[in-house]
């Protein structure tokens, strides 16, 4: 049991809460599994190109050789020869049937975030997307976040930021467009579940009073288990267009890839 020296109209008084395991990160302990079946990209191979070169379809991802697969664990690996390795989906060739993918991270325990849930893309953030969660193994599942270029458009819902929220709002399930609208495809990578801008709204701007938020986490009703989760899944809904329309005499530079998840939790 951990104290913290709180100060009431009656004085200072010392709340109690339950101390706090080390974070850690979970991406090296995550089961991934991708849906449907086939979505992974190289069988059979393909080639495929990118928003910035749409012409030069000269890449390749073929699931028999090591070295053009992209295969899910490369999702989660270290990259420690430094060379760039990511999960690739087949394209867009199917258009208009969406071209859909699900990314389901089972830890086969419960766990708390403790700060960003950050995914990082490759070749273009997806123009639609949603964040779930779930607290019973992947027998339920409930949003977390949605993600959109306009999402009054894909989801029926009015654009907000976290910090938009308030303290008696927290735990509302949110759409953003601050991750989804085209910047080009190597200068913005990565989309996030925002968690410390979460926190900051109890525990200041630059987390300096975290005592006030592991109370609040022991007092009010939902805000932990809002944290709390057994698994995750990422619904990717709509590729990166290029900030333009779907070319349909190119379908080739329309996929998703994704290099790292990481999950900061406990």
């Amino acid at each position: 049991m951990c104290k913290s020296l709180v100060s009431t109209d009656d004085g200072s008084i010392w709340e109690h809460y339950a101390c706090q395991p080390k974070s850690n990160s979970m991406k090296d302990y995550m089961r991934i599994k991708v849906d449907p079946p086939g979505i992974t990209c190289g069988n059979p191979p393909e080639r495929f190109c990118t928003l910035e070169n749409p012409y030069m379809c000269s890449d390749e991802c073929d699931a028999a050789n090591p070295d053009l697969a992209h295969p899910p664990q490369l999702m989660q690996d270290q990259e420690r020869t430094g060379l760039l390795t990511y999960w690739q989906t087949v394209t867009w060739s199917r258009y208009p049937e969406p071209l859909l993918a699900n990314i389901s991270m089972a830890w086969n325990k419960s766990l708390e975030l403790t700060d960003d849930v950050q995914i990082t893309f490759e070749y273009g953030r997806p123009t639609t997307m949603a964040l779930d969660k779930s607290t019973d193994y992947g027998r339920t599942w409930q949003p977390y976040q949605y993600y959109a270029d306009d999402c009054l458009e894909a989801f029926n819902m009015p654009a907000k930021h976290v910090r938009d929220l308030s303290p008696a709002n927290i735990t509302r399930v949110i759409c953003t467009e601050q991750y989804s609208r085209w910047v080009g495809s190597k200068s913005e990578k990565s989309v996030r579940f925002e968690v410390r801008a979460r926190f900051a709204v109890f525990a200041g701007p630059r987390l300096q009073n975290m005592d006030s938020l592991y109370t609040r986490m022991e007092s009010m009703k939902g805000l932990r288990d809002f944290f709390t989760f057994t698994n995750l899944r990422l619904r990717l809904l709509r590729p990166a267009l290029g900030g333009t329309y779907v070319q349909r005499e190119n379908l080739l530079k329309y996929f998703y890839a994704i290099s790292n998840i990481e999950v900061p939790a406990r």
